[in-house]
């Protein structure tokens, strides 16, 4: 028994110097270590109170010295047998750890590919430890790249989103959002409610009807009619940086028990409603026009917009979603424009899907 002990100790220490790039395999061996010793200490324990009763016995002249060890000889080795046999039962567990433990220690991380995975708390691509807890899936780091149709509308409260008074082009509008996003559970372990903060860009891409083009002078920007050939795409780029700030609400929670703790079992797929709101800073605008000159030349004109667009974004998220794919409507409370935009329609909104939902 001493020499699986050692062997035990001497595996622990050499795993937690790996911990940083083997958490799953450190709490394997934390995990193991704890069932030996907890088979030890309650083993233990019966044997000394054997061992008590044989001392008291021989207090009363029952037993000569010769017996009494002889006796106490026998009850360490019974407990020694019980306790090598309870500690085999949860060889498997070791030899699994020690496997893992030797084949990362010789051959490294490996392929990255062979750390991905599919569905996994709520992600349509995982690089975290496939293996980690149910605990430690309820949080969770990721990286959302999301897609959406873009249009403009009159008022902060409209939700037309194909609005035709629009300057804008539907269905060739449109904008794209890169976020990485910390996601904890709100209250207990049990609860189905999680809060999501992030830092994000945010591209809007606006295209103009195909005869129309922007004119930007004295800080100002206002439509016209293009003249110079064919044109062949006219649009603006807003470019921000994002903070959204989230509250998922978990609609069909399932439960599940780990070390003894009662906990949402968030690695699977589950439906879920999010409501947020978001910021954002302005930080380049552009104007681009794209034509073919009457000599038949492709040209393009890329300028910076100054003092048209606002440099402060405000708007809502509402969404709904299930494992992997999340449908949302975004709408923008603050202007995109200012006044020195000669055009009706100023606030954003949006429609889209979030495309890729990576965690680690």
């Amino acid at each position: 028994m001493k020499t699986k002990i050692a062997l035990l100790l001497a595996i622990i220490a050499f795993s937690y110097t790996q911990a940083q790039e083997k958490p799953y395999t450190d709490i394997q061996m934390r995990n193991y270590a704890k069932k030996i010793d907890s088979i030890i200490v309650s083993e233990k324990g019966k044997m000394n109170g054997e061992l008590d009763a044989l001392d008291k016995t021989f207090k009363e002249n029952k037993f000569s010295t010769e017996e009494k060890q002889k006796m106490k000889t026998e009850v360490a080795q019974k407990y020694e047998k019980i306790i090598n046999e309870k500690v085999d039962s949860q060889k498997e567990n070791l030899e699994e750890a020690t496997r893992v433990l030797v084949k990362s220690s010789l051959m490294g991380k490996g392929n990255v590919f062979d750390q991905i995975g599919f569905a996994q708390n709520n992600a349509l691509l995982s690089f975290k430890d496939l293996k980690k807890t149910k605990k430690e899936l309820l949080k969770q780091n990721d990286i959302n790249i999301s897609f959406a149709y873009s249009n403009l509308t009159k008022s902060a409260g409209s939700l037309d989103l194909a609005n035709r008074s629009s300057e804008m082009k539907f269905g060739r509008s449109s904008s794209y959002v890169f976020e990485y996003r910390a996601t904890r559970q709100f209250g207990a372990l049990t609860s189905p409610v999680f809060y999501r903060i992030g830092l994000g860009l945010r591209t809007d891409t606006y295209r103009l009807d195909d005869s129309k083009i922007f004119v930007q002078q004295n800080r100002q920007i206002s439509l016209s009619d293009f003249t110079a050939g064919n044109l062949i795409n006219s649009r603006i780029f807003n470019y921000y940086f994002t903070v959204p700030v989230d509250f998922v609400f978990v609609l069909n929670p399932k439960y599940t028990t780990e070390n003894g703790e009662k906990m949402l079992d968030n690695s699977k797929g589950n439906f879920r409603v999010s409501a947020g709101v978001y910021g954002g800073v302005r930080y380049l605008s552009q104007n681009q026009i794209i034509y073919k000159n009457f000599e038949d030349n492709r040209i393009s004109n890329r300028e910076n917009i100054r003092g048209s667009v606002n440099n402060f974004l405000m708007g809502g998220k509402i969404s709904v979603g299930y494992g992997a794919l999340n449908v949302f409507v975004k709408k923008d409370f603050t202007p995109i424009f200012n006044d020195n935009a000669k055009i009706n329609n100023k606030y954003g909104i949006q429609i889209g899907l979030e495309l890729l939902y990576v965690n680690f």
